[in-house]
């Protein structure tokens, strides 16, 4: 079997250690593997599963719409995030393959590297109305200030094209990626941590018609206080004085055992 790409390695080792569902395809949309927490809503282990081949996976779980039409091919996370190369938000109905029909909400986004091109996809979701958070303290590395999964997450997402942002669990953004910077117009090095809170006011989000977003409906603060993913256009001026419209998906960042870690932000110019 061929070694695969870091990316991918990264990806899995991450969603072994999160609390939060998720899964990962390769660029050929086949299924290479699904955490633990997404057992229940998929209806079988992955040790009973393995990988699955593209389509025969997609077949199986029968994605539809409220109305019980089986779902788009284009407006399906995963084959966006593949033939488009985008992430995107997207509530449906899934059929666990234990014949139970669940509605959940993903967010799916690219593994995508300046090097190598497209490696495959990560869609994490949930099913609507369902818990996702316990306090515990969190587990570290050895010599290490932040979580194990923080560390997971900025070793992959600095390897990704996708801008990407992280805050912790007490609300300060402690890291966005080199893709991340032309977007905030300066390299987080020259910026460091920040709080949540100044990051809004610094930014001054609107909406397309330019009324300013409350701070309780940014998606940021939508997965770290509400613990619920979210998706929004806005635009925002950047640190280099430029305008922009941008699109963001957020979601909740919770490990094992339900520690509430943060939250992740993945964010991208958007088309006017």
């Amino acid at each position: 079997m061929p070694q695969r790409p870091i990316e991918i390695i990264l990806a899995q080792q991450l969603a072994s250690y999160l609390a939060v569902p998720m899964l990962i395809v390769d660029r050929e949309l086949n299924l290479l593997y699904f955490n633990e927490s997404a057992e229940p809503i998929l209806g079988r282990r992955f040790e009973e599963t393995g990988e699955i081949r593209r389509g025969e996976w997609n077949n199986l779980l029968r994605p539809t719409d409220a109305n019980g039409s089986p779902l788009p091919r284009e407006e399906q996370v995963l084959v966006r995030a593949i033939e488009r190369k985008e992430p995107s938000h997207r509530r449906s109905w899934l059929t666990g393959l234990d014949g139970v029909a669940r509605v959940v909400e993903g967010l799916g986004f690219p593994l995508e590297t300046v090097e190598d091109g497209l490696l495959g996809a990560v869609v994490t979701f949930w099913e609507v109305g369902e818990p996702t958070i316990a306090a515990s303290p969190p587990k570290r590395l050895s010599g290490s200030g932040h979580p194990v999964e923080v560390i997971l997450l900025r070793r992959l997402f600095d390897r990704l094209t996708m801008p990407a942002f992280v805050i912790d669990a007490k609300g300060r953004l402690i890291f966005y990626n080199p893709a991340a910077e032309p977007l905030i117009g300066r390299p987080y090095d020259q910026l460091g941590p920040v709080e949540l809170r100044d990051w809004y006011e610094t930014f001054h989000p609107t909406d397309e018609d330019g009324s300013p977003i409350k701070r309780e409906d940014h998606p940021m603060y939508v997965a770290m206080r509400r613990l619920q993913p979210s998706y929004r256009r806005f635009h925002y001026q950047g640190l280099d004085g430029v305008k922009r419209l941008a699109e963001g998906t957020a979601f909740p960042l919770v490990g094992q055992c339900h520690r509430h870690l943060g939250a992740v932000g993945i964010f991208w110019e958007g088309s006017r």
